[in-house]
């Protein structure tokens, strides 16, 4: 089933879904029931045969190209309101993002009713605790599937997201590529690999786009809602309320985890009642399911002893900084939930060794710690800082990204973390995309209460260049803005660069610099 999805050719033994027991709270028109065997929400990728669902959002409306849906061969339209050009053959719904959803997730089989499905939302963490509640599966032996930002994985084979994934750019706006057409197929191959779970990453975007309708949980996790200070409130609520949603999605039985150490978090623990509620924290270890103790924070790590399971165990966490422990924990809350044993959890938590754009490390043998992280935006910065921060008694370099497409608002934030939590501030370009880079520079720099004490250099690799040759021993230079992100993004160009590249270098040639003085 998943291949009509993936290469969207017909094929012999295509199964049929019922309109009518699918969307029973559906408007019929000219017809009592309708089978179908294929649906799309866009008119241009429309094969002959499948339903036309008009969707809506800011730029498209579906509902002004059902003529053209109809001519290219549409058997019939899924609608929010009759269209009278659609004549016989449509069918009226409420939300036509949530009829599309559920159609998708029903030709693909119902994936998610033979998947242990694990939902993961919050505002920060996602990424890590998917990862990690990955791991702990698979050390218990169970094949596990996983759902991120930055790709997806069948068990076998690890993926960037969009490569695979169904009708590519089919939908306006989602949170993957392909939409819920492509979440539908990637939870079918799944399936067909032979995975028992499944991790889904799961931002407010997609639940608000109703891109999950049709997937049920067995368990889901709210790392944290508390969202960064000078965040718009009306914008905040209507986000806490889109993850909501994810919680009313636990099948009865299931776990409903939460972070006790977030009120708002907290809070998504009594939506759904027929969910068990289970708590992790740090702070209060006695009213909670799964804590921890923390025995020590460096560069190198964390080494935490894990509570609440049948026994206690020493866990040795490889990334940086006490907000990891905190994931960790919701990992490892997850796993108390399906009964995994405690030995699975240390050891797939120990085997999360880095995060793709989170804090990576490049080390030539120099004496001070060197990081690169993917942080634009002033609450992951701060997020990076404070973790760089615990763990190191030297002085913070900054390489600082100034990036073209963002508000005023958004880059004296990033500013007001980067003066506050640096020692030294190397201001550089990221990506000024379709902005003059002089003037992005100069409006990140106007965010600065003492601008005379940032060095600004708009040459990226001269920028990483100076920031390494200030550092000494038991410093940390933390190299910011782009992550694993390999280019340079201008009006007229894109232009390879890579940090990773230009660090391992220069510090290499301090290295080979530093030998030749002695040897002189």
């Amino acid at each position: 089933m998943a291949r009509w999805f993936v290469d969207r050719l017909p094929q012999r033994g295509i199964p049929s879904v019922s309109l009518r027991r699918l969307l029973p709270g559906a408007q019929f028109v000219g017809c009592p029931d309708w089978e179908v065997t294929g649906c799309a929400v866009d008119h241009r990728r429309l094969d002959p045969g499948q339903v036309f669902v008009a969707v809506r959002d800011a730029r498209y409306d579906g509902h002004g190209h059902v003529r053209e849906a109809l001519d290219r061969g549409a058997a019939g339209v899924v609608v929010e309101r009759e269209v009278p050009e659609a004549g016989r053959l449509q069918v009226v719904v409420d939300d036509a993002r949530e009829a599309h959803s559920r159609i998708c997730q029903a030709l693909a089989g119902d994936p998610s009713s033979k998947l242990a499905m694990l939902g993961v939302t919050g505002v920060h963490g996602k990424t890590v605790v998917g990862l990690m509640a990955q791991a702990i599966l698979e050390a218990a032996g169970v094949r596990c599937g996983l759902v991120g930002g930055a790709g997806w994985s069948d068990g076998f084979v690890s993926r960037p997201m969009g490569a695979g994934l169904a009708e590519p750019g089919s939908e306006p706006t989602g949170a993957w590529p392909g939409g819920a057409a492509g979440l539908a197929s990637i939870l079918s191959h799944m399936v067909e690999q032979k995975c028992e779970a499944g991790v889904i990453e799961v931002g407010a975007e997609a639940l608000e786009a109703r891109r999950l309708e049709g997937v049920t949980f067995q368990a889901a996790v709210a790392t944290d809602l508390t969202l960064p200070p000078g965040f718009p409130v009306e914008a905040g609520l209507r986000k806490r309320r889109a993850k909501a949603r994810l919680f009313r999605k636990i099948a009865p039985g299931g776990a409903a985890v939460v972070n006790d150490d977030d009120p708002n978090a907290e809070l998504l623990g009594g939506l759904n009642l027929d969910a068990r509620r289970v708590s992790f924290g740090l702070e209060r270890p006695g009213r909670v399911d799964v804590s921890a103790v923390i025995e020590r924070l460096d560069a190198s790590g964390s080494r935490f002893v894990l509570q609440g399971f049948d026994r206690a165990r020493t866990v040795d966490l490889r990334l940086v900084g006490p907000r990891h422990v905190s994931h960790a924990l919701a990992a490892a809350a997850l796993a108390w939930s399906l009964h995994l044993d405690v030995d699975a959890v240390a050891a797939g938590l120990e085997s999360v060794s880095c995060v793709a754009n989170h804090l990576e490390a490049v080390d030539e043998g120099q004496d001070f710690d060197v990081r690169i992280d993917g942080a634009q935006t002033a609450a992951p910065l701060a997020q990076a800082l404070a973790a760089l921060k615990s763990v190191s008694a030297g002085r913070i370099h900054l390489v600082l990204s100034a990036e073209g497409g963002q508000d005023r608002a958004t880059r004296r934030a990033l500013s007001h973390v980067a003066e506050t939590s640096a020692d030294r501030v190397v201001l550089t370009l990221g990506n000024p995309r379709a902005e003059d880079p002089d003037l992005v520079l100069d409006d990140v720099l106007g965010g600065f209460r003492r601008p005379g004490k940032v060095q600004v250099e708009p040459d990226r690799r001269r920028a990483i260049e100076a920031a390494l040759s200030d550092a000494r021993g038991g410093d940390v230079v933390l190299i910011a803005g782009k992550g694993r992100h390999a280019y340079q993004i201008f009006a007229d160009r894109v232009s390879p660069f890579d940090d990773f590249a230009v660090a391992r270098r220069a510090l290499l040639g301090r290295r080979a610099r530093f030998n030749s003085s002695r040897s002189a």
